[in-house]
């Protein structure tokens, strides 16, 4: 692989920038061996690592960096060392894998999930895609130090999160694989207040709260017939039988969209997840239709759509909010959209438009206060967000403290 200039330094690998390489190079500078997980025990215990991406035997193992993005490693496996692997994970889960059992999908101790393919199905050779659990999820003031987002957004998101305690809004984060959806998702969980009994409902558990009202729910797709599958519409309609005060959907792409909007038509308040889409517009138009159809009149339950991106900012891949938007109405039977904050790509900058908010309106009279005064609690939070910053103040437990502290006080 092509020499570089190390852009950062890690106890056991470096990054790697290569001047005629697409992407950066993950390089393991300790290479440990384990019995169960092989040359791949660098990368699972490196907590910077989203994902581990094994394609081939001949090439070299991906990764997802939080913060450099799809890098390629220096490790790379035979294809007996990556089958052993896989019978390895498939043994601890109870699924044999073999000639008829071509797919595996498990979780490992750690809460990581792996989803495995041998030939032949993948004609190649064995596949491995990992999804690491995240020990130290990253908090609004990792996104305000990235440039996801701005304080200020911060600062309305969470009063938008809230409600000030009486309107709290339902909020999708939209946009394509590997934008950040989760962890804006995640982001949004924190401002939840702790008195609040909280589900989560994930195809995989991703969505970490340091919540004492949470139950976290997630599908099962069963190999066996004796064993029946649990999908989300049926999870999310078990959930209305659980009290909850808040919903997370982890991703809504099925006849459980319908579900959740008749949910947020019929009470439930604060409901959040996340949708593949390209544009706010392209949200609500993929909800609308097959195989989500929500019916339009029950669009006006949703309050706040969120756009998430993955673009090329000098010359470097980023991960950012692009478009706020709210959904004002409806134009027909078509929902109309006000846009907050807009990305402006001659300044590389999330903008605010200047449209007055109409979520500021409604949160207000239900609180029964004056705009003024939203606007006065909203610099209030940014200041406190600021502060975060500037103390280097980014773990998840801090942060949860400070958001609980602050509505204690309230």
């Amino acid at each position: 692989m092509q020499q570089g200039r190390i852009i950062e330094q890690y106890p056991t690998a470096n990054i790697v920038e290569r001047p005629d390489a697409e992407r950066p190079l993950y390089q393991v500078t300790k290479a440990v061996k384990s019995p169960s997980y092989g040359a791949l025990k660098p990368l699972l215990d490196d907590d910077n690592l989203e994902e581990i991406m094994y394609n081939h035997p001949d090439k070299a193992v991906m990764v997802a960096h939080r913060k450099h993005g799809m890098c390629v490693t220096n490790v790379k496996l035979t294809s007996e060392e990556a089958t052993s692997i896989i019978q390895k994970v498939g043994k601890y889960v109870g699924r044999k894998v073999g000639p008829g059992n071509l797919l595996l999908d498990g979780r490992l101790p750690d809460g990581s999930r792996v989803n495995a393919t041998i030939p032949p199905v993948s004609p190649n050779g064995p596949t491995m895609t990992i999804r690491k659990q995240m020990n130290d999820p990253l908090t609004v003031v990792n996104l305000m130090k990235f440039g996801t987002m701005s304080p200020r957004l911060a600062s309305l998101l969470w009063m938008f999160a809230d409600g000030m305690g009486s309107a709290p809004s339902n909020i999708l984060v939209a946009g394509g694989t590997g934008s950040g959806k989760t962890t804006t998702l995640n982001v949004l969980g924190l401002f939840i207040p702790s008195k609040d009994r909280l589900i989560t409902i994930e195809d995989v558990t991703e969505v970490q709260l340091k919540h004492e009202h949470h139950v976290q729910l997630e599908t099962f797709n069963s190999t066996k017939p004796e064993e029946p599958e649990v999908d989300m519409d049926s999870l999310l309609k078990n959930t209305l039988r659980m009290r909850p005060d808040r919903i997370i959907v982890g991703e809504v792409r099925g006849p459980e969209a319908k579900t959740l909007f008749t949910a947020m038509n019929t009470g439930h308040d604060g409901c959040f997840g996340t949708v593949h889409a390209n544009t706010a517009q392209e949200t609500v138009s993929r909800l609308i239709n097959p195989p989500m159809e929500v019916p339009p009149i029950m669009m006006n339950a949703l309050h706040l759509i969120i756009m998430q991106s993955r673009i090329n900012v000098n010359g470097k891949q980023i991960r950012t909010i692009t478009e706020v938007s709210e959904l004002a109405g409806l134009e027909g039977s078509k929902p109309r959209l006000n846009t907050l904050f807009k990305w402006n790509g001659q300044t590389n900058q999330l903008e605010e438009t200047g449209v007055p908010s109409k979520l500021r309106e409604k949160i207000s009279k239900a609180a029964g206060v004056a705009p003024r005064q939203f606007d006065e609690m909203a610099q209030n939070r940014q200041k406190i967000l600021e502060s975060l910053v500037q103390r280097n103040i980014d773990d998840i437990d801090q942060v949860s403290t400070v958001v609980q502290n602050y509505y204690a006080k309230m």
